[in-house]
């Protein structure tokens, strides 16, 4: 069986501040596959690599994303001890050294036409993925960027046919659907990349422990999405050996 793909979640978020350049280098380092991040539009049309909406839950504001300036965010962030990321700033980080997947954290085109032109003025297209959660976000990015690779990230009890017509080429379901109708059609038949933790463990997105992460690979997945990418590599390496 071809091993899975390791996802570095928000980065090496076990072990670091999320979506932060330190992050992501560390799982590259770690020697993560691919390295998850998120975005969303600041108020002045800025990508931030930011999974929530404000800076509550990581620098104790409640500045919100969409309502305030970059460069206004990143201080806040900073006086809070975080040293936030533009999008730019983390592809340019994580991409010379591995592909990045960038999690559409909204569900209008604005934010799927900055991204585009992150990527487009990085010069990054093939070594980047767009994960999106609307089939019209889908549509939008593989017109715009022909050969742009698009992950959906599924809601629950969605069709995937719609999503695989809008151009997707990969599929994203949590652990906890593994059990379902939409996996059982998706596992074997095309690319399945799960997510860790999150509905129906028990536990915050990306945590896993190793009973869990073995019952994740026995699906046998493209890819897993954790904040531990330690823990994936390390069982790869035993089973190898």
């Amino acid at each position: 069986m071809t091993r899975p793909l390791v996802i570095a979640h928000r980065g090496h978020s076990a072990r670091y501040p999320e979506n932060t350049l330190e992050a992501y280098r560390a799982a590259i380092a770690a020697g993560a596959d691919l390295v998850e991040t998120d975005a969303r539009l600041s108020a002045d049309g800025v990508v931030i690599a930011s999974h929530d909406p404000d800076l509550a839950r990581i620098a104790g504001s409640d500045a919100a994303i969409a309502e305030t300036s970059h460069e206004n965010l990143k201080a806040i962030a900073r006086s809070g001890g975080v040293q936030l990321a533009t999008l730019a700033e983390a592809l340019a980080a994580i991409c010379p050294h591995r592909q990045a997947l960038i999690d559409i954290k909204t569900k209008d085109l604005a934010i799927i036409d900055a991204v585009l032109a992150v990527i487009r003025e990085l010069g990054v297209l093939d070594r980047v993925w767009v994960g999106a959660r609307e089939v019209l976000q889908v549509a939008h990015a593989t017109l715009k960027v022909p050969g742009i690779r698009v992950l959906a990230f599924l809601p629950d009890k969605s069709n995937p046919d719609h999503y695989a017509a809008a151009g997707a080429s990969a599929f994203r379901i949590w652990e906890g659907s593994l059990g379902g109708p939409v996996a059982a059609r998706l596992l074997g038949h095309l690319p399945v990349w799960i997510t860790a933790g999150g509905n129906g463990t028990g536990r915050i997105v990306g945590d896993v422990d190793g009973d869990a992460l073995l019952r994740i690979l026995a699906h046998a997945p493209q890819a897993v999405l954790l904040n531990d990418p330690d823990l994936l590599i390390g069982l790869q390496s035993r089973k190898a050996s």
